[in-house]
């Protein structure tokens, strides 16, 4: 029976969340402590210090303040730190959540910024995992640019209340957000898509669409990929929904949609069977 250890990776706003608590209504998938655990960014991402800082953080916190035993929380956050300073506790916790029961298939570590990881970091990852006799599938799922980036700003207008431009959740934000790092690094789509072709081979990754995810035939397909019997989903559940109080202005959108041009291409070349003028509105400016 293969034992397979899922790398997720990205992307944000994706439907990343939904994804894994579906996996963990099957009976062969073990649930770790987090869905989530930000080891492999706080690593290599200088971008990504805000999860270092938790990670780091949160460690000194709990394990400094005398905890008493039983404390579950320290217990975790101490378990995390161990990972980040010795990469092997990381494979070897998840080896061993894969052996904790004869039936478990399945193990995940679904952190959507992994998306921006350095080849270098992915071939570590399988090589880690192929050396303890675990296959390795990594999990990408992409959104239309434009969608994806609206949605973002949308959170951190949840987020970040006190900020004005935010407040409004207006146009004018997304034109003042969208080619930043944190937006345009979590975008860049044809990135991720080198790097995991180049570590894992394209048939050895589960490349899915947010606009097509909801669907028996998308949901069959990954369990497939990833040795686990199918379960019937919850498909009317959605998880960290961000409402639209509003549409975005064409121009807008275009603006948007032309500065990830190069996204759009490489995403309609790579997958060629994809209807992607369809599920992807944004594109009708481009493709």
């Amino acid at each position: 029976m293969t034992k397979t250890f899922l790398l997720g990776a990205g992307c944000q706003k994706g439907g990343t969340t939904w994804l894994y608590q579906y996996l963990a209504t099957s009976p062969q998938f073990t649930h770790g402590y987090r869905k989530e655990y930000h080891v492999l960014d706080s690593l290599d991402l200088p971008s990504e210090g805000v999860a270092r800082k938790r990670l780091l953080g949160r460690a000194a916190e709990q394990v400094t303040s005398d905890p008493e035993p039983g404390n579950r929380l320290a217990a975790t956050s101490a378990h995390r730190l161990s990972m980040f300073l010795d990469q092997q506790f990381y494979f070897d916790y998840f080896t061993g959540l894969l052996h904790r029961t004869p039936r478990t298939r399945l193990v995940a570590d679904m952190t959507p910024s992994y998306g921006m990881l350095p080849t270098e970091r992915f071939e570590a990852v399988r090589a880690g995992f192929d050396r303890r006799g675990i296959s390795t599938l990594p999990v990408f799922l992409m959104r239309d640019p434009v969608e994806r980036i609206w949605s973002q700003v949308r959170m951190h207008a949840r987020l970040y209340e006190r900020h004005e431009a935010a407040r409004t959740r207006s146009a004018e934000f997304v034109l003042a957000q969208y080619a930043r790092p944190a937006y345009a690094n979590r975008t860049a789509y044809d990135e991720v898509i080198r790097k995991l072709d180049t570590v894992f081979g394209p048939d050895r990754v589960y490349y899915g669409f947010y606009e097509t995810l909801f669907t028996e035939e998308e949901i069959l397909r990954l369990c497939g990929l990833a040795g686990i019997d199918y379960v019937e989903p919850g498909f009317e559940e959605r998880v960290h929904f961000s409402p639209k109080t509003s549409e975005l202005p064409d121009d807008t959108v275009r603006t948007v949609a032309e500065h990830y041009r190069g996204v759009y291409t490489a995403v309609a070349e790579r997958f060629p069977g994809v209807p992607l003028t369809e599920i992807w509105p944004s594109s009708r400016y481009l493709l």
